[in-house]
């Protein structure tokens, strides 16, 4: 009995010897990257700029008096990068606090697969964060500071995320989505689009319609706004009109969409969309009051230009060959013979007939007072 208490003590201390100590950093020893941002260099295309936004952050957040610290290295990969620049601070790296990520227009051009792959490997790097693609470039985007930032280095994220501002111009993407569209057959990714329109102001009012690679085009505006229509649930947008020479704007309240594949069996089909909106009438031209059998005959006039718009973009998509809208997985979906269904769906797509019907009810035509 006494050797086999000296044995297990033996254990005991050797294991205490073996066990390595705890790398645990006190906070006040770390630097927060709260966003990366990646461009090419034009005379130098072996080598990526990369560009690290820090947050210095002060007890109170409300103070205001935090300090924003970019650091830029220019190098081959993102990991080289990283070590690179922590030679030139104080403290370790933490990437937990992370928000997003923007590729310069240049880069995203060129191919975003190797950098997203990383943030997708790297351990500390949340799949809930943002990508973008920045425009012109992702240092001029990362260097915007607007005046209404409270927490250092969050105004960009806040509005990508919806959680600040609810924009319909603006398509919110998470980096797991992301990674899931460049993956999936029959959904291709799409990418918010941030503009540096100076230094105080970024501009976030288009999308990016990507292969599985990198981006191929970029939506006006007014076609952004019709996309997130298609893909989100109540998009709280206007919608305009014209009836007998007056304008109306109609505020969006609830959206709904959905579509179905019809294939007749001859390699063309249709998709037919139906569009459900309810709204408000916010603007009018008309001083007169408007009648039920004039509200009729607007609902009526809504669903025609609406219907136009949305058959405008989507012949425009298909023209780009993309699928950000997921028709062909919905296709896969429902089709069985997985041999053939990529290939048929391939020569089916360009072909494809769209129809739009569009049902809009206007619910009120507003308060006066």
């Amino acid at each position: 009995m006494k050797q086999l208490k000296g044995l297990l003590m033996t254990l005991m201390c050797s294991s205490i010897i073996i066990t390595g100590g705890c790398e645990f950093r006190d906070i006040d020893l770390r630097l927060f990257v709260v966003a990366i941002g990646v461009d090419i260099i034009p005379d130098q295309p072996e080598l990526l700029r990369f560009n690290f936004k820090i947050a210095i952050p002060t007890g109170d957040p409300k103070s205001r008096e935090g300090d924003v610290l970019i650091i830029t290295e220019d190098s081959s990969n993102i990991a080289a990068a990283i070590r690179q620049a922590k030679s030139k601070v104080d403290k370790e790296f933490d990437f937990s606090h992370c928000k997003g990520v923007l590729y310069g227009e240049a880069y995203a051009r060129k191919g975003i697969r190797k950098m997203q792959d990383w943030t997708i490997r790297r351990r500390d790097i949340q799949l809930l964060m943002h990508p973008a693609v920045a425009v012109p470039t992702a240092e001029a985007v990362l260097r915007v500071q607007p005046k209404s930032e409270r927490i250092t280095g969050s105004s960009l994220f806040l509005a990508l995320s919806e959680e600040g501002t609810e924009s319909p111009y603006i398509t919110k993407v998470y980096s797991f989505d992301l990674a899931r569209r460049i993956q999936e057959k029959g959904e291709d990714p799409i990418l918010p689009v941030i503009e540096a329109a100076n230094e105080s102001l970024p501009d976030i009012k288009k999308v990016a319609l990507m292969d599985k690679q990198k981006v191929k085009h970029i939506l006006s505006p007014e076609e952004t706004k019709w996309l997130n229509l298609l893909l989100y649930k109540d998009l709280r947008t206007n919608l305009g009109t014209n009836l007998d020479g007056y304008h109306y704007e109609m505020n969006a309240t609830n959206t709904r969409s959905k579509f179905k594949i019809i294939d007749d069996g001859h390699g063309k089909g249709r998709i037919v969309y139906t569009i459900r909106i309810k709204g408000i009438l916010e603007e009018k031209d008309e001083e007169e009051e408007l009648s039920s059998r004039d509200l009729t005959r607007l609902e009526k006039e809504f669903d025609k230009s609406i219907a136009e718009d949305v058959l405008h973009l989507l012949t425009k998509v298909q023209a780009t060959k993309l699928d950000p809208l997921g028709f062909g997985l919905r296709f896969f979906g429902t089709h069985w013979n997985n041999d053939s269904e990529v290939e048929q769906w391939k020569e089916m797509y360009p072909r494809i007939q769209f129809d739009v019907i569009v049902k809009t009810e206007i619910k009120s035509t507003g308060y006066t007072r």
